[in-house]
């Protein structure tokens, strides 16, 4: 009797599988008895998915920065690199941008912990606007016996308006050092 019972929801619940609407199909391929909605080709294609990301540059007296000076100059921050990777999505250009530095000890430093500030920031090239920025405190740390170290920073993606696929020629990336 038992086998009987289970043979028949076994077939019961896969005569389910190749009909319309609520189905044990859909659940398992979906996780809902619903299909999704078809995809729209023609919306996905007008959707732009290249982009030539903006170049970078430093801001002005942004390159380096020094704590103290001469005889007393106890540190001192620089940038080594930088680069950045360009998204598109939703008319927008996601932004992120990575900085490499130095920090060096001065004569009167010595090794220690630090917070080298890093600003990031989008300027928009046809009236030379900061249109999105945002400052980094990066620690970094000098151990005993040594003079420098190096800090790294991958930025939070700064967002801006899709204009067209030539980005280089609407926006530049600005870093530097300084909450400027």
């Amino acid at each position: 009797m038992n086998r009987i019972f289970l043979a028949g929801a076994c077939a019961l619940l896969l005569s389910g599988c190749g009909s319309t609407g609520t189905s044990i199909g859909n659940l398992i391929a979906f996780n809902s008895p619903k299909a999704p909605e078809p995809i729209d080709m023609a919306k996905l294609a007008a959707t732009p998915d290249k982009v030539d990301c903006p170049p970078i540059e430093v801001f002005e007296g942004g390159a380096a920065q020094r704590i103290g000076s001469g005889e007393g100059l106890r540190h001192q921050f620089s940038i080594a690199d930088a680069s950045r990777e360009c998204t598109v999505a939703n008319k927008q250009i996601s932004i992120r941008v990575g900085v490499s530095g130095r920090v060096l000890a001065g004569p009167a430093g010595g090794a220690g912990s630090f917070t080298v500030p890093v600003r990031v920031g989008i300027k928009r090239d046809s009236d030379q606007k900061i249109i999105a920025s945002k400052v980094y405190n990066v620690p970094a740390t000098i151990p005993a016996g040594q003079l420098n170290t190096s800090f790294t920073l991958v930025a939070d993606p700064l967002i801006v308006p899709y204009l067209r696929e030539e980005a280089n020629l609407d926006y530049t990336v600005m870093i530097g050092l300084g909450a400027r």
